[in-house]
């Protein structure tokens, strides 16, 4: 993951009195975030060749306070070699004209340049551009870098290479074998203690054997998160139901409770998906295969849903195999966002639609099943969708979508446009 930084630019033409409380009012904005500040405003270029050292490991964050300042972006942006900047600019003192012009210029240079701005400085509307930007930056910083964990009985692939070198990150392939490993350290007790709690959580009314066995490999996955220090999680679900006769579904929905975002079937399409949607929303995305798309309503099903996006979870068995344990769960909210990447994390195409109903609707499909009805035909999706998989996030954010695909190098485009 990589850090962020904010740095402040302004000319001195505009008078440091002016501009140094313009920087107290966004930095009583961006205090809440935590983001490292750089503790001096840049206003020559001298000081250029010093803070694109110190800083090169970092996506910067430059606070544009005056005009006359896009040269000192652009020169501190090429400097330090990165590929991404956030420019916050506001629309006194020619601040905004100057973040235009570097904005221009980066992006000629092959720079991402995500660009927000607001009015008065002073107002509120400026505090809910800094929150915009924050929620994207951070998505942003939270995928370049990633340290990603594969649970699979497999060598590396392509996709895997892709990955690492589209988001400078690094793809750990954990066999099945070192979860055996790792589950053999975990003692009885420890799994008594916590086994009564996944039973409170799920709502199971029983503890057996299968319980047990599901609980550990929760642990474990838990310890391997922590050892090996992922972001991120996905296991080779079938394979794994095969060999071991239980499921990692209530394990998943666990841990993505929890903020540790872990996926199904080793799909790293649908783990940057949920990632993204984490970041976001704050809450847990949901993957899920496509079902059926008829007139406007769109179908999907998986065989588990984190417990912090439906009412009361419900365990069943699993589909496919009749193992223990799937999850099923009446969504939370009404308003969804569809997102589906491709294989080579260039495109992605996006929806946004009410949710009709939600819940073990009776489908011939995985146990969790969601009725989503778009403004819109939904029967072209089949021919235009990027991947089966979908992640489904609770609430509308295609605007933000956009902004992190594009922040990215990912392609977004709605499902409207395309079919159109």
């Amino acid at each position: 993951m990589k850090p962020l930084v904010l740095i402040p630019f302004a000319s001195e033409v505009h008078g440091r009195e002016y501009y140094a409380g313009v920087l107290d009012v966004f930095k009583s904005y961006f205090k809440k975030y935590g983001i490292e500040f750089h503790s001096n405003i840049v206003t020559q270029y001298d000081e250029v060749k010093d803070i694109s050292k110190k800083y090169s490991n970092f996506i910067p964050m430059a606070l544009i306070l005056t005009g006359g300042t896009s040269r000192l972006v652009y020169e501190f942006i090429v400097e330090s070699q990165t590929d991404k900047v956030f420019i916050i600019s506001h629309s006194e003192h020619n601040s905004l004209a100057s973040a235009i012009s570097a904005r221009s210029k980066l992006e000629y240079e092959g720079v991402s340049v995500g660009i927000y701005y607001c009015t008065n400085p002073y107002s509120r509307e400026c505090e809910f551009v800094v929150d915009k930007a924050m929620s994207i930056a951070r998505t942003v910083a939270s995928i370049i870098g990633a340290n990603i964990g594969v649970v699979a009985d497999r060598g590396r692939e392509e996709m895997d290479e892709i990955f690492e070198s589209k988001f400078s990150a690094t793809v750990n392939l954990i066999p099945f074998t070192e979860v055996e490993k790792e589950a053999e350290e975990v003692r009885s007790d420890i799994v008594d203690n916590v086994v009564s709690e996944v039973r409170s959580r799920i709502g199971l009314s029983s503890i057996d054997d299968s319980l047990r066995e599901i609980t550990k490999l929760y642990i474990t996955l838990k310890n391997i998160v922590r050892k090996k220090k992922l972001d991120a999680i996905t296991i080779d679900c079938f394979p794994y139901i095969l060999k071991y006769g239980i499921t990692p579904c209530i394990p998943l929905a666990l841990l993505n409770s929890e903020g540790i975002v872990a996926g199904c079937e080793a799909d790293l399409t649908a783990l940057l998906g949920l990632m993204i949607a984490k970041c976001i929303t704050e809450r847990s995305g949901w993957i899920a295969n496509s079902v059926l798309f008829n007139s406007r309503r769109a179908v999907f099903a998986h065989c588990t849903v984190a417990l912090d996006i439906v009412d009361t979870p419900s365990i069943v068995s699993h589909f496919e195999t009749g193992k223990p344990y799937a999850v099923t769960g009446k969504m939370l909210t009404n308003t969804a966002t569809l997102l589906s990447i491709d294989r080579e994390f260039s495109i992605a195409a996006i929806a946004r639609g009410r949710i009709i109903r939600s819940g073990p609707l009776g489908y011939t499909a995985c146990r969790n099943q969601v009725v989503i009805e778009l403004d819109h035909s939904t029967e072209e999706i089949p021919r235009y969708a990027p991947s089966n998989h979908h992640v489904i996030m609770m609430g509308d954010y295609t605007s933000s979508l956009i902004d992190v695909g594009y922040m990215l190098g990912i392609d977004v485009v709605e499902y409207r446009e395309l079919i159109r």
